[in-house]
């Protein structure tokens, strides 16, 4: 009898972690839930309740929820309070202008949309991401005086080459990301959301996170940095200029170690997560070496915006992400992001099928999925009840 009891300890026992391993090593089915300005998914309790179900039902996993964006944050954040000119955390908080009718048609039992959406995902074995947008990026068009952040902080102020704030695109503006303060503000604030919610899953920047546009560093700050590590010589008015684009190269991947160690010191379960634009494109654009943050073990998941619309411009983006993935790392840490929806068009539920299976035959971690409202689409649904059953 002890000898059969043995047996069915050690049985359990393998089991057990046959259950777990499989448990951390599932593909990242996700998808991308942005502000509520974009999507309604956060506005009521009963919509969080519905779309998790909802999402659940379609067989995703893993949830990317919109944390910090413009001038918000999903929470009721002291950090961006102690940073800003705001008075209160409720200057800032996201969900604000939504809370009167929060509770309309059922009521929460915890009146915080972020902690019911985590609560929710949690009984359907789902997983939530917090998804910092914004970053570095300080605004869509020119960042004006009276930002929260830039009016306590002048000093934040980034500039281009051409003497203007750095911008992408002539769109995304952004702050100083060489600034140290700029750096701990934004790990500041992502602390602040694992302190507050300690069963999330992770973080993740994006585009903006660790980046900056490639004509930035000619600011006060920068400039003086440069200086004083290179006996007063000023940078190349070149900004291509090799060994100036690695200095730059260089403090935004230090900021991405120091991101890494500062939450994995939270606590080594939570994921550092990543979702630059393919390579070499996102370093020669947007200042994203995001080869080295693979070199350097600081990236967890990486969900490459492999977004078209044409299926063999699709798999030529996934094989050359993941070629270049895989000369640096053999973690299974590549997750393609898909674009489900652009405006009113949607992506066709054949071309969803095929970059699916394009995924699967190259051996992706899975896939995320720009984002929830494309999942209303009756054609992009039925696929996933097909390859998700």
């Amino acid at each position: 009898m002890m000898v059969l009891n043995k047996r069915l300890t050690g049985l359990m026992f393998l089991l057990f972690v046959f259950i777990m391993l499989n448990a951390e090593n599932r593909d990242i089915r996700g998808v991308w839930i942005p502000d509520p300005g974009h999507t309604s998914f956060m506005h009521t309790y009963k919509n969080i309740k519905d779309g998790v179900a909802d999402m659940k039902s379609l067989g995703i996993n893993t949830l990317f929820l919109c944390t910090y964006a413009k001038t918000e944050v999903a929470f009721k954040s002291d950090i961006y309070t102690k940073y800003s000119t705001n008075n209160s955390p409720e200057e800032s908080y996201m969900f604000h202008k939504y809370s009167q009718k929060y509770n309309n048609p059922e009521k929460s039992p915890t009146g915080d949309p972020v902690r019911d959406l985590i609560d929710e995902a949690k009984k359907n074995g789902m997983d939530v991401i917090f998804w910092f947008e914004y970053g570095f990026m300080g605004s869509h068009g020119p960042t004006p005086q009276s930002h929260p952040l830039l009016a306590k902080n002048p000093g934040w102020q980034s500039a281009g080459s051409d003497g203007k704030q750095a911008a992408y695109n002539k769109t995304d503006y952004y702050f100083n990301a060489y600034h140290p303060e700029v750096q701990e503000f934004l790990i500041q604030l992502m602390e602040e959301s694992i302190r507050l919610y300690p069963d999330v899953k992770g973080i993740q920047g994006d585009d903006r996170t660790p980046a900056m546009p490639r004509n930035s560093g000619y600011d006060a700050y920068t400039v003086s940095r440069y200086k004083s590590e290179h006996d007063g010589q000023v940078p190349p008015a070149d900004y291509n200029e090799e060994k100036w684009v690695d200095w730059r190269l260089n403090i935004l991947n230090t900021f991405a170690k120091n991101l890494y160690g500062r939450v994995k010191s939270k606590g080594p379960q939570y994921l550092v997560c990543f979702a630059p634009n393919p390579y070499p494109w996102c370093k020669d654009n947007l200042m994203q070496d995001s080869q080295s943050w693979l070199k350097d073990g600081v990236v967890d998941l990486l969900s490459v915006q492999c977004y078209r619309f044409d299926n063999k411009a699709y798999e030529g983006t996934v094989r050359e992400a993941q070629n270049n993935i895989g000369t640096v790392t053999d973690k299974q840490v590549f997750n393609p992001g898909i674009i489900l929806k652009v405006g009113q068009r949607y992506l066709p539920g054949e071309s969803l099928k095929q970059q699916i299976l394009i995924n699967r035959a190259l051996g992706t971690n899975g896939e995320t999925f720009f984002y929830n409202e494309g999942l209303k689409n009756k054609e992009i649904r039925s696929v996933l009840q097909e390859l998700y059953k």
